[in-house]
């Protein structure tokens, strides 16, 4: 691990320090009603997600967290939906007793995520979800799901990386994609407790900490290595 990459994994880890200690601010759950609180879980599920990325990222399971990745996003988007779409009789069968059963009527009832940013996508045409967020899910979709599909799966990425190494700047690639997500759910849970205050430091926490979120390769090199990527 070089010095570069400790550096950056120190600032991303304080990151997340910083806006876990804005959104864990939130009042006892039991003030909500069933839908904000299925997404304030479901987030937080995915914060797990992210949480679990940096610890294999810093011992080295670098496919291990790339895989989780997907997992991250899934419980974000289904967050988002749940809060902004979901109809009350879906939300309401996850408050069903766990069997067998009451999972797979409930999985059957949760679309795709291509369904589920297509509901998003019309959402925020209705002004109903912030278009922000819609588009920045979208973008994510598209730039990092086939990669993290390969992980999951075990295909040609997840070999190639564990057979030639898995270059430094591309973890923290994953990191920052992670940490973006990490943003976005901060301004979700924001959203549901209905506090301007919240989202502006969330706001703020991302200028602060910019060289933390989502970049390409090119500017990892430039930014952390000092190299111009050829």
């Amino acid at each position: 691990m070089s010095a570069a990459f400790k550096r950056f994994y120190s600032q991303s880890m304080d990151f997340r320090t910083s806006l876990l200690s804005e959104t864990n601010k939130i009042p006892n759950i039991d003030d909500f009603n069933h839908r904000e609180i299925a997404t304030l879980i479901l987030a937080d599920i995915s914060s797990e997600h992210g949480h679990a990325v940096h610890l294999l990222a810093e011992e080295g399971c670098n496919i291990s967290a790339s895989s989780l990745l997907r997992l991250q996003f899934e419980s974000l988007i289904r967050a988002q939906w749940i809060y902004w779409v979901a109809k009350d009789d879906i939300v309401e069968r996850f408050y069903k007793p766990l069997t067998q059963q009451n999972a797979s009527q409930a999985e059957k009832r949760i679309p795709t995520i291509n369904i589920i940013l297509k509901d998003l996508d019309d959402a925020a045409r209705e002004g109903i979800v912030p278009e922000r967020a819609v588009a920045m899910m979208r973008e994510f979709k598209e730039l990092t799901m086939k990669p993290a599909n390969s992980y999951v799966h075990t295909g040609m990425h997840a070999f190639s990386r564990k057979k030639d190494g898995f270059p430094e700047p591309l973890i923290i690639q994953i990191l920052q994609n992670s940490n973006g997500l990490e943003a976005l759910n901060a301004m979700l849970l924001a959203t549901v407790v209905n506090s301007a205050d919240m989202i502006q430091k969330v706001l703020a926490l991302q200028y602060l900490y910019i060289d933390s979120l989502p970049m390409h390769i090119p500017q990892i090199m430039e930014k952390f290595y000092n190299m111009r990527y050829q």
